[in-house]
């Protein structure tokens, strides 16, 4: 009789349906990655076989395999959603001290009260750790944190990224080779003579022909307006390819009344190395307009700068100028850059394709926190769905490789977004009336093998 065969029927494409019905069910949950219920015949095993005369007794259900297919990425407002475009999958840990890894490819994450990045079910994401803010840990995955305090501010002059011969404040001007106004013209020339420079209250814009200002920071983060002042010695010779430099700070102090010089050659380069341009700007021996000498480096009340680490002397920092140019051309301010800054508080987070998550400060300075992993299974078919889009390793998997976003074959990260399921509906609506119309017919041979039997018990 047949009414097995039926009766296999009906549990498979129950269960097909049920599969079918879980797909449609998750078509807006991220990460999700719809199932396929395969099939299998099934026949009665025999010592001596059948061969061809051997008649099936039903249908099995093999397996109910995922479909780890990329889903589209839709674009959200949190910075820290994030898509997996590739291969790939997020590592979690459900707490900072169990080490069991939970893989999914749901990226919807946010902060904890504690700075940590989690998921919506309190699972942490790992990766690599960055304890300077500069470069990763990779010899442990640990729980990312972001510490959400503000960033401490930094004296010019004191970057660990700038070497102290290199100076904390570096500018390139371009002074213009056919200006005529000099500190000391010959009789009959028709150039102009400038004002003899002088820092006091007679100082005015006739005793030079050019000025730059900058920004620079002091220890406390307070910034403080540097100004060079450009006076050229001469009108002809070496004496007009040189230029003194008197430096002023917020236009009160001058560093030294005796002035520094740049000196070109005649094709508007500087001579010598540009090594020799770097000069040590000495803030304990100021002068105001008034003559008074002001020690910005001592402990009187100002105490505004401080010595540059690793350096010795009385100066604060160092004012590299040896990019500055003496070209036919109009005066320009080519270059300026100073590694000081303000304090400041942690405005946003990103994640680029890397898995890099920087943290952004409103003193426009940038902190690397950590790096995001992913790993990857030889088999992820084998994964064991744990609910809550979350999967762990089986054997059938084998165990992750794990390695940064990019790297081999994983997939790239994609912040402010994240990866939607990969059901079709349509197709799955389609595979519904499939599965419906097979279950029907299975019905109706147990229904038509019950006529069958009720008309061989009827015979007399």
């Amino acid at each position: 009789m047949a009414f097995q065969q039926g009766l296999s029927g009906l549990n498979v494409y129950s269960k097909a349906l049920d599969v079918v019905s879980n797909n449609i069910a998750n078509a807006s949950t991220v990460g999700f990655k719809a199932a396929q219920a395969h099939f299998a015949d099934v026949y009665a095993g025999a010592l001596n076989g059948s061969g061809a005369s051997q008649v099936g007794i039903g249908v099995g259900l093999a397996v109910v395999q995922q479909q780890f297919t990329q889903g589209n990425i839709s674009v959200t407002n949190n910075a820290l959603d994030i898509a997996i475009n590739g291969n790939g999958f997020f590592r979690l840990q459900q707490s900072t001290l169990d080490q069991t890894g939970y893989y999914t490819r749901n990226g919807q994450f946010h902060l904890d009260k504690s700075g940590y990045i989690v998921n919506s079910n309190g699972g942490y994401l790992t990766g690599y750790n960055s304890a300077d803010g500069v470069n990763v840990d990779t010899a442990s995955i640990v729980p990312l944190t972001v510490g959400t305090e503000g960033i401490q501010p930094q004296q010019t002059g004191w970057s660990s990224s700038l070497d102290a011969a290199q100076g904390g404040l570096i500018m390139g001007v371009n002074l213009d080779n056919r200006d005529k106004k000099a500190a000391s013209v010959a009789a009959g020339s028709e150039w102009t003579q400038l004002t003899p420079f002088a820092w006091d209250s007679t100082f005015n814009t006739s005793m030079y022909n050019y000025s730059t200002s900058a920004t620079i920071y002091d220890q406390a983060g307070a910034s403080h307006t540097l100004t060079n002042y450009y006076v050229r010695t001469g009108d002809s010779g070496a004496a007009a390819r040189t230029w003194d430099v008197y430096t002023v700070i917020d236009n009160k102090y001058m560093v030294s009344a005796t002035p520094t010089q740049l000196e070109f050659e005649p094709n508007g380069t500087l001579v010598g190395n540009t090594g020799d341009y770097r000069f040590e700007l000495d803030l304990s021996a100021t002068v105001m307009q008034d003559g008074t000498a002001m020690d910005l480096t001592s402990d009187t009340g100002l105490n505004w700068f401080a010595q540059s680490p690793g350096v010795s002397g009385d100066f604060a920092f160092y004012m590299d100028m040896g990019k500055s140019t003496h070209y036919g051309m109009a005066y320009n301010t080519d270059d300026i850059i100073q590694d000081g800054y303000t304090a400041g508080t942690l405005t946003k987070l990103s994640v680029d394709e890397k898995g890099f998550v920087v943290g952004n400060y409103s003193n426009g300075q940038t902190k690397l926190m950590g790096q995001v992993v992913l790993a990857e299974f030889n088999n992820p078919n084998g994964l064991q769905s744990m609910g809550d889009n979350l999967w762990v390793e089986t054997f059938a998997s084998g165990q992750p490789t794990i390695g940064t976003p990019g790297a081999g074959t994983r997939g790239k990260l994609q912040s402010g977004s994240v990866e939607e399921s990969n059901t079709d509906l349509t197709q799955e609506l389609v595979n519904m009336i499939v599965m419906q119309r097979n279950y029907q017919a299975n019905a109706q041979s147990i229904k038509t093998q019950d006529q069958v039997l009720q008309t061989l018990v009827s015979l007399r």
